[in-house]
């Protein structure tokens, strides 16, 4: 297997700098602009912060890119990582719904090898599904025990993992 060069989809990134642009002017706006209680400042203060903050995390994720290997991924970017398949030590594969009936959302993936930094992607990463797999991959051959929602999060996916099938 050669590496893979993967990186969020443009769309997917300007959605989200248009999130944090209207959300951060909506906060900001009203401080700049009229004067208001003590309190409604505070809370308009807060949602300009995580506005902020939600901005600057969709730059990073813009200016890193992830090498898929058959020995590792590899965050390169500004806080750049390196997880390698061999010392996987942990997993976690979470769905985040954004609907009641769980029709819409989105996974996130939480890889670490022993001695690196924790990676996290979600799902809207190209090759999402092979980040996983190669993930599950390690973590059968390191007999890595997973949670509970991370093995039926991986079956929904499709894929499974031997030793930790449910057992009714």
């Amino acid at each position: 297997m050669s590496s893979l060069v993967l990186s969020y989809p443009r769309h997917s990134l300007w959605a989200d700098y248009i999130r944090a642009i209207g959300g951060a002017v909506l906060c900001g706006l009203p401080l700049l602009l009229f004067p208001v209680e003590r309190w409604i400042g505070l809370v308009l203060a807060a949602g300009f912060v995580v506005f902020a903050l939600f901005f600057i995390r969709t730059f990073l994720r813009q200016r890193t890119r992830y090498i898929l290997g058959p020995d590792a991924l590899a965050a390169d970017g500004p806080w750049g990582a390196r997880v390698e398949w061999d010392r996987l030590d942990r997993m976690k594969l979470a769905y985040y719904s954004t609907k009641r009936d769980r029709s819409g959302g989105w996974m996130q993936l939480a890889i670490r090898s022993a001695g690196s930094r924790t990676v996290k992607i979600d799902s809207s990463l190209d090759c999402f599904y092979d980040i996983v797999e190669q993930a599950a991959l390690a973590a059968q051959a390191r007999d890595l025990e997973l949670s509970h929602a991370t093995r039926a999060n991986l079956r929904s996916m499709g894929i499974s993992v031997a030793g930790q099938e449910e057992t009714v």
